[in-house]
């Protein structure tokens, strides 16, 4: 059913992209936070916009915006636009169904190169993300996003500060660095590491205050020029191409979750069992697979092989999950297991469609978790040390840890409880583990901390002697 009530202006989801204070010269919209998944769709169930803008959105502390909720959106008859940074990766994939992208980042994306470098595909999701601070302070970005280095270095060399050499090596050696370590504060150290000249050095640093190119921020302006435009009369776009929504199973099953109760009747006693399993990484990642399982037998499912989106998701989770972010090392892990490609086709096929289970369970999830542990014969065990545990914190009046003490917290988890070492990127791995939020997490780690501490389990474990958090 096509909805009817329309509003006078269209909805931005924006965030580290682009202040909203400068949005809002340009344009008189709807801002909303970086879209998440079922965002576009409770959207359109309280009203509709005149057009829906993606600009940032988030893709790991929760699931992303889901490509049929914006083709139900087209096909309700609203224009769908996408540029700069998440909007710009659903833009070059969903572009022949009608969503339409704006700017230089999205024709990268379409494309599948990012002029000048024209020898490597460009292809991977982390060349837009980065880290920022929270809504209150406006979403700061606090590290920068490899097409804005990209950009930045090519017209370093196009104006003569560096050499194409240079160039060339800068990129290599950025795009080795987790987003999260991508930064220009990071340029010393990287120009030192590849033993750079000094007065290259020198030059490069006295460029860039103003030579530097902020490109996901220069085609969000342009998003907004653009439904400016739109909105003086001068649409500027074609005709959206004709296709059928198909309102499969996955469909519903989504649809229904959207308008459930966020924790679907989980108890507080449940939702501490479940914080205990999400601390035993190695239990959780074999079990997370039978509760997925368990949810698509039970519920049914969309038969269909997973599309070019979903294999390349899926691709990107291997590549973030084993730290494999070149062609090199992925094909040198192919080969140590044993895969050829037949076989890596199948092993991504395959976490394709469990990742569209996943995603289509939603919070639904962690109920079919806790029945796989009772299944397995592991719930009671859990539930007692989480009994335990909530009794002690609450005696013992354990505070929650100041956002200071949250490195020593990652260290003592990984190195000393876990036996490991520090991943490179923590808050993934909080993702991985189901948390909501990476502050959970790190709560959730200050609890287990002190109790172990007073436990058996916790002796010879304490990493900061005299050190308390």
């Amino acid at each position: 059913m096509n909805l009817e009530q329309t509003t006078a202006a269209p909805a931005v989801f924006l965030g580290p992209s682009l202040p909203r204070q400068d949005a809002e010269r340009l344009l008189r919209a709807d801002f909303r936070p970086p879209v998440r998944q079922g965002d576009i769709y409770r959207l359109l169930q309280r009203g509709r916009p005149e057009a829906i803008a993606i600009v940032d959105g988030y893709f790991q502390e929760v699931p992303s915006v889901w490509h049929k909720e914006i083709l139900w959106a087209l096909d309700q008859g609203v224009p769908v636009y996408g540029a700069a940074s998440m909007g710009a990766l659903r833009a070059a994939e969903l572009e022949r169904y009608g969503m339409q992208g704006i700017g230089r980042i999205f024709e990268a994306y379409r494309d599948g190169v990012y002029p000048p470098f024209g020898g490597e595909v460009f292809e991977d999701d982390d060349e837009v993300a980065v880290i920022h601070g929270p809504a209150e302070l406006g979403f700061p970005a606090l590290s920068d996003a490899m097409v804005d280095l990209r950009a930045s270095f090519a017209r370093a060399a196009a104006e003569g500060v560096i050499d194409e050499a240079l160039c060339g090596r800068l990129v290599a050696a950025f795009k080795e660095r987790p987003y999260r370590q991508r930064s220009w504060d990071a340029l010393p150290e990287v120009l030192a590491a590849l033993d750079v000249a000094a007065d290259t050095c020198e030059a490069l640093q006295r460029w860039l205050p103003d030579g530097r190119v902020e490109q996901k921020r220069e085609d969000a302006l342009a998003l907004l020029r653009h439904l400016a435009a739109a909105g003086d009369g001068d649409p500027a776009s074609g005709p959206r191409p004709e296709f059928v929504f198909e309102r499969t199973t996955l469909w519903e099953q989504f649809v229904e979750s959207s308008h459930a109760q966020p924790l679907h009747n989980i108890s507080a006693e449940e939702s501490l069992v479940l914080d205990e399993l999400r601390l035993d990484p190695q239990l959780f990642a074999e079990l997370r697979p039978l509760a997925v399982l368990r949810y698509g037998c039970l519920h049914g499912g969309d038969p269909a092989a997973p599309s070019d989106v979903e294999r390349r998701n899926a691709l990107n989770l291997l590549r973030r999950r084993f730290g494999l972010w070149s062609r090199e090392t992925l094909s040198a892990w192919a080969k140590t297991n044993d895969l050829d490609r037949a076989g890596f086709d199948r092993l991504v096929d395959t976490e394709a469609l469990l990742l569209r289970h996943a995603e289509a369970a939603g919070p639904l999830l962690d109920a079919f978790l806790l029945d796989v542990l009772r299944g397995e014969g592991r719930y009671e065990a859990l539930a007692r040390r989480a009994s335990d545990k909530a009794a002690w914190i609450e005696g013992a009046a354990v505070r929650k840890p100041k956002a200071s003490e949250s490195g020593r917290l990652l260290d003592w988890f990984f190195e000393h409880r876990l036996g490991g070492s520090l991943p490179e990127d923590p808050q993934a791995v909080s993702n991985e583990l189901g948390f909501a939020t990476f502050d959970e997490f790190i709560e959730a780690l200050g609890r287990e901390y002190h109790y172990a501490r007073e436990s058996d389990e916790g002796k010879g474990t304490d990493p900061g002697g005299e050190k308390t958090l």
